[in-house]
């Protein structure tokens, strides 16, 4: 089914997995990664990330390894120059998740066979969101677009599309910007692997 994504989203879609079971396939980062960073790595690469590797501070907090709120908050704010109540307001908005041990980026095909994907992270160009959005209309999907510009890929997208298993939207953030690999004409999407299946119906129809 990535394959098949790919050809009408374009190459960066990658099928994650949480919980699933680890294989000798999936590498396992040897250093701190931003989970933004693992995404664009796992475009090409399978990997897992953990307690241990995941290095942000941001998406510690969404996939619920940890949560500093409020130092979060004011480190957000004095990094983007918004008001901490602002950024408060918002995090309030943005899920934490629970109960997560790992996550699989990146399966490939013949991963899929034995762990079957919860999602799909893709950056797709403005073009193709249209016709997008034209398709899930027609299934009476309402996609959830944040207007939040952090936590991009972690929060608005990996957490809010596991945990509500809905098609989520994000502009990105400066992080993944510049750690994530999101090129100027690019857009985020997390697409469940239910809706995905349906979706490509519509497609092939």
């Amino acid at each position: 089914m990535t394959d098949k994504l790919k050809q009408l989203f374009g190459p960066k879609c990658t099928p994650i997995n949480v919980n699933g079971k680890l294989t000798e396939f999936i590498n396992i980062p040897d250093r701190q990664m931003k989970f933004c960073e693992a995404v664009n790595y796992s475009f090409k690469v399978p990997l897992m990330l953990n307690s241990d590797n995941l290095g942000c501070q941001g998406a510690r907090r969404c996939i619920g390894f940890r949560n500093d709120y409020r130092q979060l908050a004011t480190k957000i704010s004095e990094e983007n120059k918004i008001p901490v109540n602002f950024i408060r307001t918002a995090l309030e908005k943005i899920p934490v998740l629970k109960g997560i041990s790992h996550i699989n980026l990146g399966l490939t095909e013949c991963i899929e066979k034995d762990i079957k994907p919860d999602l799909y992270i893709m950056y797709v160009q403005p073009f193709r969101i249209t016709e997008l959005m034209h398709k899930l209309a027609k299934m009476k999907v309402v996609p959830s677009v944040s207007p939040y510009t952090f936590l991009s890929v972690c929060g608005n997208i990996f957490a809010n599309c596991y945990l509500t298993n809905n098609v989520s939207v994000s502009f990105g953030c400066p992080e993944s910007r510049k750690y994530g690999g999101i090129e100027e004409n690019e857009i985020v999407v997390g697409l469940p692997f239910s809706v995905a299946e349906k979706l490509l119906n519509y497609y092939e129809a």
